[in-house]
């Protein structure tokens, strides 16, 4: 008898151990130390490395909108001229030229785009009449053969281009004030031209912002889907930091053009919208994948939460990319110290970064895509 009394409290003192323990842990997920601990775990356990093959893919830099120039254009021929200087600002070593290069490249551009409008006016003219006259005189030339038409561009030989490849050139190196030149068709430019980004950069720098979407949810009219609290609050810190370096967007994940209309909202367009990703593995990937054919990008802006940032970086890096974390909030704050149920949204984020982490370490990466 006595020694059942003794198992009841042992029993009873291992069932009051377990619930003080279960009670200790219930207050440390829910004090702002948990997540901190687990972040702390998540940022020393990835490695941000970059792979240095993957690299390859990005390491031109010369990120651009411009993928469909007519070869032999004035538009291609000032393009090849402005990565020509770009090129050659790099070797020698004066990054600092890249902002007046891009600069004069935007005002070329303009002017540009300028003298294909004046010239087609009088052609649009030209066309109006000679239609009004092939009307009238259909019948006295109704035998007589058209000529063939002449295909401009195949005689567009690369000899043809050099003097207006040499003519761009020395216009994006004038050692003129761009608050006051002169372009190549005699019109005086008096406005400075603020550059939007740099399409070319030292490979250190960043190229590009990436964000990665957090969710959608239900707007309040219960129709419309919307971006959630969690890519809300990524989308605020990437108009901070829109505004103050003003390099191309990239919005990665399915929630990317529902992202858009609310950057929409707050003027601004992102270059790059990549809507197939359905998981992080696949954001990384696939936002890798279009920068690279879009010139490259070998060091970008990355927005996310802090928890989601390490695995984040890890994945990038694999993919030949650097990422300098910019960390948006969640949509609510860790408390100084005490608990609180708002602490537990943040251990709650850390424990499923520590699982996936975990589970691609032991398991690699898995329903991950290779391309979109």
């Amino acid at each position: 008898m006595a020694e059942k009394a003794h198992a009841i409290v042992r029993l009873l003192r291992w069932l009051i151990a377990l619930i003080f323990l279960a009670a200790v842990l219930t207050v440390f997920v829910y004090s702002p130390f948990y997540a901190k601990t687990i972040l702390w775990v998540l940022n020393h356990a990835v490695n941000v490395q970059v792979d240095p093959i993957a690299a390859q893919s990005q390491k031109t830099g010369r990120l651009s909108l411009e993928s469909n120039l007519e070869p032999g254009s004035p538009e291609w021929v000032a393009r090849r001229a402005y990565l020509y200087e770009v090129n050659q600002s790099l070797q020698d070593g004066h990054a600092e030229n890249f902002i007046e290069l891009q600069q004069r490249y935007e005002m070329l551009q303009q002017m540009i785009a300028e003298q294909k409008l004046e010239e087609a006016t009088p052609e649009l003219k030209l066309e109006a009449q000679a239609q009004d006259s092939d009307e009238n005189s259909s019948d006295e030339n109704s035998n007589e053969e058209e000529p063939p038409a002449i295909d401009f561009m195949q005689q567009f030989q690369q000899d043809e281009n050099e003097p207006l490849f040499q003519q761009y050139r020395e216009f994006l190196t004038k050692n003129e004030n761009l608050t006051h030149i002169t372009n190549l068709h005699g019109n005086n430019v008096q406005e400075k031209f603020e550059s939007p980004y740099v399409l070319q950069r030292p490979a250190y720098q960043p190229h590009a912002i990436v964000i990665l979407g957090g969710g959608l949810t239900i707007g309040k009219d219960k129709h419309d889907i919307v971006p959630n609290l969690y890519t809300v609050k990524r989308l605020e810190q990437a108009v901070q930091i829109y505004n103050s370096h003003h390099l191309p967007i990239l919005l990665s994940g399915v929630e990317a053009p529902y992202m858009q209309k609310w950057l929409d909202q707050h003027h601004i367009q992102a270059q790059f919208l990549e809507n197939r990703s359905m998981n992080t593995c696949e954001n990384t990937r696939f936002s890798s994948l279009l920068l690279q054919k879009q010139g490259g990008a070998p060091t970008v802006f990355l927005i996310t939460d802090a928890y989601h940032m390490p695995r984040s970086r890890e994945l990038f890096a694999k993919n030949g990319i650097r990422t300098i974390p910019v960390v948006s909030p969640l949509p609510n704050a860790l408390t100084p110290w005490q608990p609180s149920r708002q602490n537990w949204m943040h251990s709650r984020r850390a424990n499923y970064e520590l699982l996936a982490l975990i589970y691609n370490k032991l398991l690699g990466e898995r329903n991950c895509r290779e391309i979109p």
